[in-house]
């Protein structure tokens, strides 16, 4: 939608105003400068050759779309189980991807910490939803434990 978009890319440049704004004169001529842009005379011309030059190299853009990203990430960890199955097999998604599954296991043995920043947000998603649990697999579904060979004596 354009008009998301729009307002989207105009918080974007409110947002980058607000941190030029802070800025002195002085690191105001240094970015114009590292950017290769005119300097000007006055602050207020600095910092809209800065916005005008963010909105040319794609910054904008890039930084709706990954506004855009966190949004919709979001809504789809607020979705059911069921929800997800359901949109994984309309785009012919495999829900199991094995690189996925070894991380969850790495995760949850680690106490749920893996570095990122991601298990919190699946948690505050799963805890609006308020979904069931998991229902534990019948044992013929359970992947059984490797059993460990004894060493043989030589």
């Amino acid at each position: 939608d354009m008009e998301l978009f729009d307002q989207r890319a105009a918080q974007v440049l409110a947002k980058k105003r607000e941190e030029l704004d802070v800025l002195s004169n002085q690191e105001l001529i240094d970015l114009c400068f590292e950017k290769g842009l005119k300097q000007g005379n006055a602050k207020k011309d600095r910092m809209e050759r800065l916005l005008v030059e963010v909105q040319k190299t794609g910054e904008v853009e890039a930084a709706v779309a990954s506004i855009a990203r966190k949004v919709y990430r979001k809504e789809l960890l607020a979705l059911s189980k069921a929800a997800l199955l359901k949109l994984c097999t309309k785009h012919g998604v495999d829900p199991v991807v094995k690189s996925v599954l070894v991380e969850r296991i790495m995760t949850k043995e680690n106490g749920g910490f893996d570095g990122s920043g991601e298990v919190a947000d699946e948690l505050e998603a799963s805890e609006e939803s308020k979904e069931p649990e998991d229902e534990v697999l019948p044992e013929e579904e359970q992947a059984e434990e490797p059993v460990m060979k004894k060493p043989r004596g030589r």
